[in-house]
């Protein structure tokens, strides 16, 4: 077979994998890895969703193993972006197996590569994560930092970022933070 078809493997395990047929979509992503050339992109990328896929169905080890594979492989192309993306993956399921505080370090290392690469919304998922384990946590400063870290490093003029800091100040003003007369601009 060929990278093509290869190709076509993967594509066709990601549409399985979004219709939530897990099992079927690891066939055709382990049906695309021994069809395809080894030093590809493209065989990081889809040791990334066998990642993915294993933690969905709470098959750690199986999906360290593959995300180590993916990690490894976009290291090797210097591949910041595949990295970032692969170890927001791995931080997803050190979550999902309840080590949170490397969960989080991981998540952080994700968005720091995502960032470089200049992949901002991807890295303010990372961020989004960090803060919803904080929350769960009862630590809400935390939560709220981890935020504000990932809406800092967005373009200084982009839409998404102003909106975002917006939000952030909201809380503050229903907290009593805007005074008195706030107070009766809400009633």
């Amino acid at each position: 077979m060929t990278n093509q078809t290869a190709k076509k493997l993967h594509e066709d395990g990601v549409k399985l994998f979004r219709r939530g047929q897990l099992e079927e979509a690891l066939q055709k992503f382990q049906e695309a890895l021994i069809n395809i050339d080894e030093t590809s992109r493209q065989m990081a990328e889809i040791y990334n969703d066998v990642g993915v896929v294993h933690t969905q169905l709470e098959d750690y080890e199986a999906a360290y193993e593959a995300l180590d594979e993916a990690l490894d492989r976009f290291t090797a192309l210097q591949d910041k972006k595949g990295q970032g993306q692969t170890l927001g993956n791995l931080a997803a399921t050190l979550q999902a197996e309840g080590d949170l505080e490397e969960a989080v370090k991981t998540y952080k290392m994700a968005a720091t590569l995502l960032e470089e690469v200049g992949e901002n919304d991807m890295a303010m998922y990372s961020w989004q994560a960090v803060s919803k384990i904080r929350m769960k946590q009862g630590q809400y400063i935390a939560a709220i930092g981890a935020y504000e870290e990932g809406i800092e490093n967005m373009p200084k003029n982009s839409f998404k970022r102003k909106i975002m800091r917006q939000i952030l100040k909201a809380p503050n003003t229903f907290l009593g933070g805007g005074g008195p007369d706030q107070a009766s601009d809400n009633s």
